[in-house]
């Protein structure tokens, strides 16, 4: 485990590289605090600092932007406006902007780039399960899919850069306990949805597709997940986020936990160190000195992709879901999340209607499956008889039941028959 001396002597050299350009997800938090740090960094060398933040809450994001502007005179600060990071189109779109501004005006001469990707926008861990309008599930995009999608449209960017750092803030060493013969991919089942199933889904699935990455972009692009520990904020008191019972006993943890939490400051200094030369991308790994390199998920010193903790440490021995590696676990992640994003915005601009399932149900209407997705027959006979037994049913546990495994293109109104062993869809496109 490095140790905070070692990771701020480590980040104080940040300035001595070449210009960075950073993008961060979040106007709260674990972000905000890792922005501040980045600016302290170069607080001597502003010229060579342009910050991007983006999310929901202008006031905050522009306090942010001004601090960094206080604390790295001469850096580049903008904001960049977000409504639902939950969303795959919106992402595009914010990412779509990031790519209008670095091309119309490079920094410092270079090429239209970012250096250093950090994303840490989630759902809140303790807010009620809400599906988004495209039909994922709102905590499970934010941790994931929307992640991922970040990675994949800013990727012309971070492959313009000599040496790219992408760092998702979440849950990075933890390898929650999994069932023989389970893969945690996809949406976890309703008896394990909460909390702890989407953290251990979550982390499956990204230390898969974080190898992958770092494979494809091999001596360009870093990958790490990390987890930051607890770490006091903003989201703790805000009446939107959490049920009062915890806003009531939040201060008393507080106390309680003193010794186990992690500052503000050390948080933004640990997250700063992970774009440092000790977490190379795959094949450029080179030590020298006091210059300590990371072992990756793969058990490989400057493997590419990493998962730590809350002070940056890493396995010393052994790969990250050592007993649930398969030859083809990764192509699975990664064929799996592309199909969920590619079913996404294939059906970005059909204009089908979004009604709640339960209501098509109850109305004996096609029980919708995400945008322009329909579902008749024996499947809305199981809906109904499931909401006469059991209550309401959401649109996830419907598509965890009989779809899970059986992802169709969105953008279609099919037609879909369910038997007990197969999903067989016949296209009756209106």
């Amino acid at each position: 485990m490095p140790s905070l001396d070692v990771i701020r002597a480590a980040t104080a050299k940040l300035h001595d590289g070449p210009p960075l350009v950073a993008v961060f997800t979040a106007t709260t938090g674990i972000g905000p605090y890792t922005a501040k740090e980045l600016a302290k960094a170069f607080a001597s060398s502003g010229s060579k600092l342009r910050v991007y933040i983006v999310g929901r809450n202008a006031e905050r994001a522009e306090a942010l932007c001004k601090d960094g502007r206080q604390l790295s005179p001469g850096s580049d600060w903008q904001y960049v406006p977000a409504k639902n990071l939950a969303l795959i189109n919106e992402v595009d779109d914010i990412c779509a902007e990031i790519r209008r501004r670095e091309e119309r005006a490079p920094f410092q001469g270079g090429p239209a780039r970012v250096d250093l990707l950090y994303m840490s926008h989630c759902w809140p861990v303790l807010k009620k399960r809400e599906d988004t309008s495209e039909g994922l599930d709102t905590f499970l995009s934010t941790t994931y899919y929307s992640r991922i999608r970040f990675i994949m449209q800013l990727e012309p960017l971070l492959t313009a850069s000599p040496s790219a750092h992408v760092i998702s803030i979440y849950a990075g060493n933890f390898e929650d306990p999994i069932k023989p013969g389970q893969q945690p991919i996809g949406l976890p089942p309703p008896e394990e949805y909460g909390v702890g199933g989407v953290r251990k889904y979550t982390s499956f699935m990204k230390v898969f597709m974080f190898e992958t990455l770092a494979e494809k972009h091999a001596g360009h692009i870093s990958f790490t997940y990390v987890y930051p520990g607890l770490v006091d904020g903003p989201a703790f008191y805000v009446e939107s986020n959490t049920p009062l019972w915890f806003r009531w006993l939040w201060p008393v943890i507080k106390v309680v936990l003193g010794w186990y939490m992690t500052s503000a400051e050390d948080c933004g200094q640990v997250m700063l160190f992970l774009a440092t030369p000790t977490f190379p991308a795959q094949g450029t790994a080179s030590e020298s000195g006091n210059q300590q390199v990371a072992r990756s998920t793969k058990g490989e010193v400057g493997g590419g992709s990493y998962a730590t903790g809350h002070r940056a440490e890493w396995k010393e021995k052994g790969t990250s879901f050592e007993k649930h590696r398969q030859p083809d676990t990764a192509k699975k992640v990664w064929d799996h999340t592309m199909e969920v994003i590619d079913r996404v915005v294939a059906g970005r601009d059909t204009g089908a209607p979004r009604v709640p399932m339960d209501i098509l149900i109850q109305a004996g209407g096609p029980v919708e499956l995400g945008a322009g997705y329909s579902a008749r027959g024996t499947l809305r006979t199981w809906a109904k008889k499931q909401m006469t037994t059991s209550g309401p049913i959401s649109r996830g546990t419907l598509e965890e039941q009989y779809n899970h495994s059986h992802a169709l293109p969105y953008g279609r109104a099919d037609l879909i028959t369910v038997s007990s062993a197969s999903v067989e869809a016949r296209d009756a496109r209106r």
